[in-house]
């Protein structure tokens, strides 16, 4: 079972220099991000700045199972990636765990979104 974690958090600037403190986050943490990519389990990990909210950085990541994600828990990266962020001040978040049981593509082979997912489709 596939595991997604995603969410946001918020932190102290706002509207003003906001943007400037998540691209310090994130350049900073690059190598954290990185090392998480090349654990075991992960598929993605991502971290990026809101286009339309300043100080808003949204996360997701992908991991193959609840026995990786638990292991990034206890990883280096994920230990100094806390560490990191423990120099900003954060306002506020929201970030959830999602399990996935079933995968399938959006679109189909011509490039549209599909009609059906998960053997749910609309009428016509």
């Amino acid at each position: 079972m596939r595991i997604i974690v995603a969410g946001w958090l918020i932190y102290e600037g706002g509207a003003q220099g906001g943007e400037a403190t998540c691209r310090d986050i994130i350049t900073g943490a690059a190598d954290h991000i990185a090392s998480s990519r090349g654990e075991t389990g992960c598929i993605a990990y991502n971290w990026a700045i809101d286009p339309l909210e300043p100080g808003k950085i949204h996360v997701f990541e992908e991991w193959e199972s609840v026995e990786h994600l638990l292991g990034h828990f206890r990883h280096p990266s994920y230990l100094a990636m806390r560490a990191h962020l423990e120099k900003w001040t954060i306002t506020g978040f929201g970030v959830q765990i999602y399990a996935a049981s079933g995968i399938e593509q959006v679109y189909d082979e011509t490039g549209w979104p599909r009609r059906e997912i998960f053997g749910v489709s609309l009428p016509d």
